[in-house]
């Protein structure tokens, strides 16, 4: 979402902490702004400052998506535990590995305070050799087992994420039109990437740390009270102390997490909207403007970010300045038991040793709860878009399959079940009729289309007009089954649309976009697209039907030549005309043309007629366009116009 100018302005107190001026950003001055002078800053500003801080306490409603349910940690891991199916063995694994490793450690503490009493103690060096090769065979072994459990946990988290990234990704390409367009990219991609990662520490490796925490404590108690009970007794009371601290802290950090997750959605959203547009806002002289958006989000991250900072750090010292003070008891009152006989040092040293050992498993849990706490902020992230509504899918779709299937194929398991989807037949023609079709977006009440009747013949070509927001790209909608009519049918070839797989019916058409869209890669592979079996000789061919070939042969490598992103060094034209190549390779017996000369000057929309007029006399075309003159070009026009379509 790009914000209103209101939006775009801080006052001097909140750009102070950055050191910069805030009437002189980039050398973009408020006194020189069209929008407004340098007193403009007023209520709405300020109260909308206002409302940051008050909705940083709780979850950020960005006025278009809402805001997510919140989550706990229970509600969590029911939710995503189905990312664990087939790994809750290896999980277990890893825990008893890491497990053995901490049974090494209490065998090297008990070695260390024999050597201390019978060698050092005692002074007699010929003991020394048997305990100390036990010492090294144990810290090997305990070694081998901590590696094991790493790779072995290692593996389980990666599972994880590949499975959550897999069905993220599945799910957001299948949502509906209206409900993709109510996620910003940049926030999109901020989910995709670092919410995703920080569930983690809820499912796996937060799961095998807690479980081995808490085991580890009662290994390490037990082993302190068969040493020394009282003194034992003394040293666990920091348990409970610990446990209240973390809990509060955990209250402070998942709130300024949900801020500074929020935030980072944001600051992605108006990067990936800056470099998008990069030109026109140099053009416009909106350099310093465009700034200052990211620098206000940047500056509503860092005081979140800052916040998290601050409260984990303040449990770190806490939990330190208590493990310090429960040492110091310990030690004292260890001291007096030797004292007066009551204890040894071999004793205080094989207890402080097994407490050195505890206190982090506390430390660790106690940073677990303010860790998984934080995670959930972002688990609430990452449900909103799984929750969000896809679109029409078949009931075959890979995107419904349990999330492991998909994701724990191998490579040419996952091509198939991905690439080679389930087909009816695809015919040679393509006549379709919409008969007392109505439609409404969901959410509104607004008719686009009522009680519509259009009969299309195979093979004509067929221009559509009407005002925008008229609905003619609704056709597009309707015939792709983006979505289905609320009344009425849609026949293809005397065939309810609604009754043929999404693969057959999509394999019926192909869309020339307003906006063409091109990827990574070459101008072959782009070509290709729609058809990625297509032979050399074929791709060629299609571009010489677009009269494509000859700026194609002067790029450096020809078809094999690397387009910069969304073909940002091809020409509107040239771009135009690798559409064009694409459908001639695709070769359906629909196309869908829609505002193909849009942002073309003259000469340029005059090439690109002839080929386009030679592509539609082949097949059904379909015509969206504004311009009489290139709508002229087809058999008759039909006019949506009062939510009806007309024949003229």
């Amino acid at each position: 979402m790009t914000p209103e100018p209101d939006e775009l302005y801080e006052t001097e107190t909140e750009f102070d902490e950055f050191g910069v001026d805030s009437d002189d950003v980039d050398g973009y001055s408020a006194e020189s702004s069209p929008a407004r002078g340098p007193s403009a800053v007023g209520p709405d500003d300020l109260a909308e400052d206002a409302a940051q801080r008050e909705g940083s306490a709780g979850i950020e409603d960005d006025g278009i998506t809402g805001r997510p349910d919140p989550l706990n940690v229970i509600t969590t891991m029911r939710r995503f535990s189905p990312l664990l199916v087939g790994e809750r063995w290896k999980l277990v694994l890893a825990i008893v590995l890491y497990l053995l490793e901490v049974g090494t450690t209490v065998i090297t503490v008990a070695v260390f305070a024999y050597i201390v009493e019978n060698v050092l103690v005692d002074g007699d060096l010929g003991a020394l050799t048997e305990p100390m090769l036990i010492w090294v065979a144990v810290s090997l072994i305990g070694a081998v087992l901590s590696y094991a459990g790493n790779v072995l946990g290692g593996a389980v988290t990666e599972k994880v994420l590949l499975r959550l990234r897999d069905q993220m990704y599945a799910h957001t390409q299948r949502l509906a039109p209206h409900t993709r367009s109510r996620f910003d990219t940049g926030d999109l991609i901020a989910r995709h990437s670092s919410d995703v990662e920080a569930i983690d520490s809820l499912l796996s490796s937060g799961l095998i740390s807690a479980v081995v925490a808490i085991v580890s404590l009662v290994i390490y108690a037990v082993a302190a009270f068969v040493t020394q009970w009282d003194l034992a007794l003394l040293a666990v009371v920091l348990a409970p102390l610990l446990w209240v601290i973390a809990r509060w802290f955990g209250v402070v950090v998942k709130r300024a997490s949900r801020r500074e997750r929020y935030a980072n959605g944001k600051i992605s959203t108006l990067i990936q909207e800056g470099l998008t547009n990069s030109l026109a806002i140099q053009a416009d002289n909106q350099v310093g403007r465009d700034r200052l958006r990211v620098l206000r989000q940047s500056r509503r991250w860092r005081n979140a970010r800052m916040s998290e900072i601050k409260a984990n750090a303040a449990f770190a010292e806490a939990v330190t300045i208590a493990e310090v003070l429960c040492m110091i008891a310990v030690l004292a009152f260890g001291a007096w038991q030797i004292s007066t006989g009551r204890a040894t040092i071999g004793t205080l040293i094989a207890l402080t040793g097994y407490l050195g050992y505890l206190y982090p498993q506390i430390q660790t849990l106690g940073s677990l709860v303010v860790d998984v706490t934080s995670a959930t902020a972002s688990a609430e992230r990452v449900a909103q878009v799984l929750d969000a509504p896809m679109g029409i899918v078949d009931a075959d779709d890979p995107a419904l399959d349990d999330p492991t299937v998909v994701a724990d194929a191998s490579d040419d398991d996952a091509a198939r079940m991905l690439t080679e989807p389930v087909m009816g037949p695809v015919a040679d023609t393509a006549a379709f009729r919409f008969s007392g079709v109505g439609f409404s977006y969901p959410g509104s009440t607004h008719r686009v289309l009522d009680n519509a009747d259009l009969t299309i013949a195979d093979g004509d070509f067929v221009s559509i007009l009407g005002a925008s927001g008229a609905g003619k790209s609704t056709l597009t909608y309707l015939l792709l089954r983006f979505y289905d009519p609320d009344t009425g049918s849609i026949t293809l070839n005397d065939n309810d649309i609604r009754s043929l797989g999404l693969p057959t019916l999509r394999a019926h058409m192909s869309v020339l976009p307003q906006q063409v869209a091109l990827f990574g890669g070459t101008v072959a592979e782009n070509i290709a697209y729609g058809r990625p079996d297509a032979t050399d000789e074929q791709i060629r061919r299609a571009a010489d039907s677009a009269d494509a070939t000859e700026f194609i042969e002067r790029l450096p490598g020809g078809l094999d030549a690397r387009l910069a992103e969304r073909g940002a060094n091809l020409s509107g034209g040239q771009r135009q005309r690798i559409a064009l190549a694409r459908a001639f390779l695709r070769d359906t017996p629909l196309l869908i043309l829609d505002e193909p000369t849009t942002g073309l000057d003259a000469k340029t929309t005059a090439r690109i007629i002839e080929p386009m007029c030679r592509l539609a006399r082949s097949r059904t075309t379909l015509l969206i366009t504004h311009d009489p003159q290139v709508a002229a070009l087809a058999d008759y026009t039909v006019e949506v116009d009062d939510a009806r379509l007309v024949r003229r």
